[in-house]
């Protein structure tokens, strides 16, 4: 029988006292609904400021925003490029249904080929550039600003070079897009609806959320119309932030010869003033700062002239323009703008980019005073003068063995990345037998099509193949290098040095700085803010009144000392831009954009090689090095660009400010220019450390547990017991060190810290600090690519018109 015990036995715990405290839902049940009176005023008083203070923000933006829209007369016309996508698309024939939106529109050309359309009726005025179709760098440059782009594709969609355009278009940031085609009604309703879905599903790709229109007719250009119109704007940071003009009119004045002011003929170059003439827009634009022309580098200003607006919006009467064709109506009558000259440059900041170095001032390692003042004895080792730094290092070399220069050492480094890891006479005969297969197929095409030679150029190709086989030895042999035979490595790799940890050990920034480093200015990610935030301010406070221009105005800009090869290479009609700079932006320093390969371009790209860069507003030439991207003190250096995955390319070139777009290109056989990679520009960082590495690689010999005779990593005895204090590692995980040399012929005893596999592979890692070359060039300019369909073919006046060979800069137009 089971026991109980009484209630009274029963433990009975002390409640929680909860004190004066009570919680709102306690006071809500206590109060039955009840609510304070002063509460309420209190609630009611602040929801009131709230809402009144909500109203004021959206009728100062709504009215903000209405007067974007709408184009007041304070602003400059609404920038609108036209684009084709696809071959068989007539721009002129969709800007003149444009021009049908409004009858009462008045219309102007500017010598610049620039559209002026003022709406009267509709009381809204744009301007229209329709590039050509092929020409990429004219369609860069007007979409750089633009402030609307109005894509037209055809009945069949987008073709590889419309796609190719919208892809550069989109990595080099686009403002306000509309999306329009052309053809549809002469389709049948069957066709019609087939082609509406093979659009959609082009466009959704990168616009998901946007749909065409139809521009067939003068009802669909007037509502289009009304749409670009009322379209909000997009902000472009690299471009809002600073003053940009559009050129609508050129003017190029050669230096006068005994002017004392007159700049020198330097190198055969003639320089002049070049005069620009358009509207300002974006920020005010100051005198005496400097300027860049897109492919031509930074530039001085000497005046600036201001104009009446020569294409104003004419709101009076609603009169048919077709019926005064003959300009007989006094409103179509041209009425000479007044111009004046608004400011010229009193104290115009310097173009000098560089820092100049003291010659006399080489020695970076320069001992302090408590290093001279020490008297204790320096003892004497295998290693010499090791301070509490260099203690982090393995190997500590000295500046005796220095060994070869970084072009030599690139250059051999090449040579045994090419014959690393061949399967014994395999490689070779069947090179032999890729060449004679080769010659044997290329006969046989010559006699089938005589011309096939003049389209392949087979040196080129041989040169492709060796780049591919380096790229794919690369990617399956990481950074493996075979030692050689008649060089002592110690000699060979004289600049490299050994690592306990690529993560942990610490790399000094300044140590061992080429002479280049003394050129640039130092900038590092502490600093990186405070700079852009002065350069910014400075742009702002800094200039007077009397010094500035104000955007929406219509200006001509004096741009001093222009090689006159601008005017040469200049095909009229092409857009030309002008961009105002910060202060300091013309000044060198090391710049990293972080990038990824574009998906159609698949040939490999190897560290160094010549590429075109366009960094927001700036197009440049450089020989970028390439690093891992990650968050860590130091970056392993990379041989290509990846098939996949970001990328980090480091480059000499001026100041510049993130974020901005980066667009990357790559000349091709043709002397056309293919788009590489894209990506976007990362805060400046000159202390960024870019580390090499090469791994020696050897194989297992005879294993007898955990200890292991390895050979074929060094081939005499001094090599071994120099790089003797190394850590040795395998590809399967292994580590272990170097016991000792074995003969005289490279063979060493290793111990490790567990028995290895016959199959395993000893590596040893050593590692030095890289630095880009010094190849940063202004003067580029970028031509479309060549498309595998032939689409883009150039005309028969391009074709005849080749650039000199004499010419200061290499530009082909």
């Amino acid at each position: 029988m089971a026991g109980g015990h009484r209630s009274i036995l029963k433990q009975k715990n002390k409640s929680h006292n909860h004190g004066k405290h009570r919680s709102k839902r306690n006071l809500k049940r206590e109060a039955h609904g009840k609510v304070n009176v002063k509460q309420i005023t209190k609630d009611k008083k602040i929801k009131e400021v709230l809402r009144q203070e909500a109203a004021v923000k959206r009728v100062d933006g709504r009215g903000n925003t209405l007067d974007e829209k709408r184009g007041v007369a304070t602003l400059p016309p609404r920038l609108v490029v036209v684009v084709s996508l696809e071959k068989s698309v007539n721009t002129t024939a969709v800007v003149d249904l444009l021009k049908e939106a409004d009858l009462t529109a008045i219309t102007n050309k500017s010598e610049q080929n620039v559209l002026h359309v003022s709406a009267c009726k509709l009381k809204n005025r744009m301007c229209f550039i329709t590039p050509e179709y092929g020409n990429l760098q004219e369609l860069l440059d007007a979409a750089k600003a633009a402030d609307v782009v109005l894509f037209v594709v055809g009945e069949d969609g987008m073709d590889k070079y419309g796609e190719h355009c919208l892809a550069c278009v989109m990595g080099q940031g686009i403002p306000a897009s509309v999306f329009a085609c052309q053809g549809l009604s002469k389709l049948s309703k069957k066709k019609t609806s087939d082609a509406k879905k093979l659009i959609d599903k082009q466009i959704e790709k990168s616009f998901p959320d946007c749909k065409f229109r139809t521009i067939d007719t003068w009802q669909d250009a007037q509502a289009l119309w009304r749409q670009v119109a009322n379209l909000a704007l997009k902000p472009l940071h690299f471009r809002d932030s600073r003053p940009y003009l559009l050129a609508e009119k050129l003017e190029f004045e050669q230096n006068v010869e005994n002017d004392a002011d007159a700049t020198e003929e330097i190198n055969d170059a003639v320089f002049g003033t070049l005069k620009l003439s358009g509207y300002l827009r974006g920020k005010s634009l100051n005198v005496n700062k400097l300027v860049h022309l897109p492919g031509w580098g930074d530039f001085q200003m000497s005046q600036i002239d201001q104009s009446d607006d020569p294409y104003p919006l004419v709101v009076k009467g609603n009169k048919d323009r077709r019926k005064k064709e003959d300009g007989t109506d006094d409103e179509m009558k041209e009425v000479t703008p007044r111009s004046f000259c608004l400011a010229k440059a009193t104290n115009p900041e310097s173009l000098q980019s560089e820092v100049i170095p003291d010659e006399m001032d080489q020695e970076q390692t320069w001992p302090t005073a408590e290093e001279l003042g020490e008297d204790k004895p320096v003892k004497v080792k295998s290693l010499k003068g090791v301070s509490d730094y260099q203690r982090n290092w393995i190997l500590d070399l000295e500046d005796g063995s220095a060994g070869s220069d970084d072009s030599e050492d690139e250059t051999m480094e090449d040579e045994m990345m090419a014959d690393a890891k061949k399967p014994e006479g395999s490689d070779e005969e069947l090179e032999e037998e890729d060449e004679g297969g080769l010659d044997a197929a290329t006969a046989t095409e010559v006699d089938e099509n005589e011309n096939y030679d003049d389209q392949i150029d087979l040196d080129e190709d041989k040169k492709m193949y060796e780049r591919m086989k380096e790229e794919r030895l690369h990617v399956h042999f990481p950074d493996e290098i075979d030692t050689p035979i008649d060089v002592p490595a110690r000699t060979r790799f004289a600049r490299y040095r050994g690592m306990d940890s690529f993560q942990t050990t610490v790399w000094d920034h300044n140590d061992s700085l080429p002479y280049d480093y003394a050129r640039i200015y130092r900038v590092n990610k502490h600093h990186y803010k405070r700079l852009k935030k002065i350069s910014v301010v400075d742009q702002e406070d800094d200039a007077t009144d009397n010094l500035l221009a104000e955007p929406g105005n219509y200006i001509t800009v004096h741009v001093k000392n222009v090689p006159k090869s601008f005017m040469d290479f200049h095909k009229p009609g092409n857009p030309v831009t002008l961009f105002g700079l910060f202060s300091n932006e013309q000044k060198m320093t090391l710049i990293s954009a972080l990038i990824s390969r574009a998906p159609g371009f698949k040939s490999p790209v190897k560290a160094k090689d010549p590429l075109v860069f366009q960094i927001g507003f700036r197009r440049f030439s450089s020989c970028p090095i390439f690093s891992e991207h990650s968050y860590q003190n130091k970056f392993k250096m990379e041989r290509f660009l990846p098939q996949q995955g970001f990328i980090v390319a480091s480059m000499f070139a001026p100041i510049m400010f993130a974020p901005a777009p980066v667009l990357v290109f790559r000349e091709n056989v043709m002397q056309k220019y293919d788009l590489v990679a894209k990506g976007s520009l990362m805060p400046l960082d000159t202390d960024r450390i870019v580390i090499k590495r090469v791994v020696l690689s050897g194989a297992p010999f005879k294993i007898n547990k955990r200890s292991v005779v390895v050979r074929y990593m060094f081939f005499n005895r001094e090599d071994i017991e120099f790089y003797k204090p190394i850590e040795l590692r395998t590809k399967y995980g292994k580590r272990g060190h170097i016991k000792q040399a074995l003969g005289t012929h490279g063979h060493m005893k290793c111990t490790f810290n567990g028995q290895l596999k016959s199959e395993d592979t000893v590596l040893m890692n050593l590692y030095k600090r890289v630095y880009p070359k010094w190849s940063y060039d202004p003067c580029v300019n970028i031509l479309p690519p060549v498309m595998e369909d032939g689409s883009v073919e150039e005309s028969d006046e391009e074709m005849e018109k080749e650039p000199e060979k004499g010419e200061a800069f290499k530009l082909f137009d």
